[in-house]
């Protein structure tokens, strides 16, 4: 009899830690018992895999429901304490804010790299001529122009950035001087310089949810009152989401909200936080400078008319404040709406209705730097070149096409008198419940294309305002860069073309010849 022989081998499966020898009596056999083991094995690891991805599963959306719930509840924190985060401004921190330059620095790698201006003598432009190129003219010359051309080509993009990174350092230094010397007339009493560094200075309160408000101010020197029309957060940027948790049985999250009342009651408290806010930014900041004693407020919400679909702008609350009176107020432990209430102020019992209401004190559209403007436009006649126009009728011309522009929704234009208009050559009313606020123009009577820096100052110009638009118009063109910075801008660009177009709407004819002008304009 044939003696048997037996076979074995020790198998091993790390994710569950198992080891088994098996045995057999053939090398097919063992085989099969290994396919059969690791098999099963595999089965059992996938259950394990199953069972710890749910549990992964379970923990994260766990964690994603506390996370979220966590947000929600800070949220409302930061809603609930608006006034006690903000209170008390220090004029030199509110400086400092507004000093700084929001405008990106330009990104220039290559100059970064290549701090000073490439010359054609450098070594990079003038590697040693490969032996086998020498032998050929034709060669040489090739090898020589590559490298003349890349030269070229490294000296404009060198120019390009260092002209970019001039144009910034300028505009930042243009505007921290004119923050700088807003801020010096602010404090000698100057009335404009009052109205805007208090309105920039308001705009730049922080508040949660990147609600935006905007401020128009007036002055009266002789009254020393402030007017401010606040445009404030709608009832909508509220946030209403309450919590959010997971149901493990459905495998599924739920989300709780806040009920409407409680939403109408949290939106009041934000609305006379910001109020009560703005108050003391201007009560602080004008501290002993024996400038302002009283302050009215505005409130008004851009929101849509649901009976006629057209963007309105209602004031929803008004109130009037002496210095006395608020120098009185602990902030620390006030509520708002009852100081609202103490204070006579006026508005609808629920502020979420937006519930228009008349303002207790009402901004003007007077601006000491309007003039008076003279006619133009019935001058005009096809000889007429527009870019050769004295700079003072080009802008009188401008206010007449605007006017006739917004006359028929019964807006007005004004211009302004020259070197004191703040960037601003006339200034648009436009009571249009759909386009409707204030339009700053700019006329560039120009003979070559309006750079990107006159947009961006435009753009700034705007802002400052407290304009819902920024027009500018030339007799030339705009370069692409222009284009692309206006994009999604509230700013309109007008080309020569463009304004033609106008004129002729209106029955005016002229031309644009910008060979002629330069010609005329030398001379």
């Amino acid at each position: 009899m044939a003696k048997r022989r037996y076979y074995q081998k020790e198998l091993y499966h790390e994710g569950l830690n198992k080891r088994q020898i098996i045995h057999a009596s053939s090398i097919y056999e063992l085989e099969q018992k290994e396919r059969v083991l690791l098999s099963q094995w595999e089965v059992q690891w996938s259950k394990v895999l199953e069972k710890e991805q749910k549990r992964h599963n379970l923990e994260a959306s766990l964690a994603y429901a506390a996370k979220q719930t966590e947000q929600c509840e800070n949220l409302q924190v930061q809603l609930d304490t608006i006034l006690k985060r903000n209170m008390h401004p220090k004029r030199k921190s509110v400086l400092s804010t507004l000093s700084k330059f929001s405008e990106p620095k330009p990104k220039c790698s290559f100059l970064k790299d290549n701090p000073n201006k490439p010359a054609r003598t450098d070594n990079k432009y003038n590697p040693p001529i490969p032996f086998l190129t020498k032998l050929s003219k034709k060669k040489t010359l090739e090898f020589e122009s590559a490298h003349t051309r890349e030269f070229e080509c490294d000296l404009s993009l060198w120019e390009e950035q260092t002209q970019n990174l001039a144009d910034w350092n300028t505009r930042k230094s243009a505007h921290q001087a004119f923050i700088a010397d807003l801020f010096e007339q602010f404090q000698k009493g100057d009335a404009a310089s009052i109205e805007r560094y208090l309105s920039l200075a308001i705009e730049s309160i922080k508040l949660p949810l990147d609600f935006n408000i905007s401020a128009i101010t007036e002055y009266s020197q002789s009254e020393k009152r402030l007017v401010v029309d606040l445009t404030l957060p709608e009832f909508k940027e509220i946030p209403k989401l309450k919590s959010i948790a997971y149901i493990k049985s459905r495998q599924e999250f739920k989300e709780t909200y806040y009920p409407e009342q409680a939403l109408k009651k949290k939106y009041d408290s934000v609305i006379y936080q910001i109020v009560l806010l703005t108050l003391d930014y201007i009560f602080s900041l004008s501290a002993d400078l024996s400038i302002i004693e009283s302050a009215a407020i505005n409130g008004r919400v851009c929101t849509v008319d649901p009976a006629t679909g057209k963007t309105i702008e209602p004031c929803i609350l008004s109130v009037l404040v002496s210095r006395n009176d608020f120098d009185e107020l602990v902030l620390e432990d006030i509520d708002p709406k009852s100081w609202f209430k103490r204070m006579k102020g006026i508005s609808a019992q629920t502020l979420a209705l937006t519930t228009a209401i008349p303002p207790i004190i009402s901004i003007s559209k007077e601006d000491s730097r309007f003039i008076d403007g003279y006619a133009v436009a019935d001058n005009l006649n096809d000889s007429v070149n527009l870019a050769a126009m004295d700079w003072q009728d080009f802008e009188n011309l401008i206010r007449e096409i605007f006017e006739k522009e917004f006359s028929t929704t019964g807006g007005e234009v004004k211009i302004t008198q020259a070197s004191r208009d703040g960037g601003v050559d006339a200034v648009a009313f436009d009571p249009d419940p759909i386009r409707g606020g204030k339009i700053v123009i700019q006329a560039k009577r120009y003979t070559n294309v309006v750079g990107v820096s006159a947009v961006r100052d435009l753009y700034g110009t705007v802002m400052n305002e407290g304009a819902i638009k920024g027009i500018l118009v030339t007799t030339s063109d705009f370069g692409s860069d222009s284009y692309e910075f206006a994009k999604g801008k509230p700013l309109t660009l007008m080309n020569g073309a463009n304004l033609l177009y106008l004129l002729e709407k209106y029955g005016y004819s002229a031309k644009i010849d910008i060979a002629e002008a330069k010609s005329l304009l030398k001379k």
